[in-house]
């Protein structure tokens, strides 16, 4: 099983989440997701059950993932999940202006964060961090009973 990718990205003024991951041998696909605050708004599957006796099995499934995973990002940047995003969301995406944006995703190593945003797993790690030292605080009416 290889690593796979996480990248957030703005896109109309929303930070959405693309992961890609690979299901390992046993089960021979890769599968990218777009998430927004946790809703999937996309996926995409691909199998490499043939590419499974190859010499560069490891190399082609990261190849495959790289193609994949820009894949999300580039549909996404394009419009293609605006309509997605319009219907389950309930609010409609802004409409393209004349003048080009300027590029919000820089280009990175694969497994690489993209963006300005922190990724996913610190965000998670500094969430539980900040909700378990909050059960350890105690408040000042408790501490005038002591």
């Amino acid at each position: 099983m290889i690593t796979g990718s996480n990248t957030n990205v703005r896109h109309s003024g929303r930070l959405f989440h693309v992961q890609t991951e690979d299901s390992g041998r046993k089960h021979p696909h890769v599968i990218s997701h777009l998430y927004y605050q946790g809703t999937i708004l996309g996926s995409e599957k691909t199998t490499y059950a043939d590419l499974m006796s190859s010499d560069n099995l490891d190399g082609e499934v990261k190849a495959l993932m790289e193609r994949q995973h820009q894949s999300m990002l580039d549909r996404l940047k394009g419009g293609e999940f605006d309509a997605v995003i319009a219907e389950r969301l309930g609010q409609s995406v802004p409409e393209a202006t004349s003048e080009p944006p300027k590029p919000e995703v820089q280009p990175t190593s694969f497994g690489a964060q993209i963006g300005s945003e922190k990724p996913l797993d610190e965000v998670i790690l500094n969430y539980l961090v900040k909700k378990a030292s909050k059960r350890h605080e105690v408040s000042p009416k408790a501490q005038k009973k002591r």
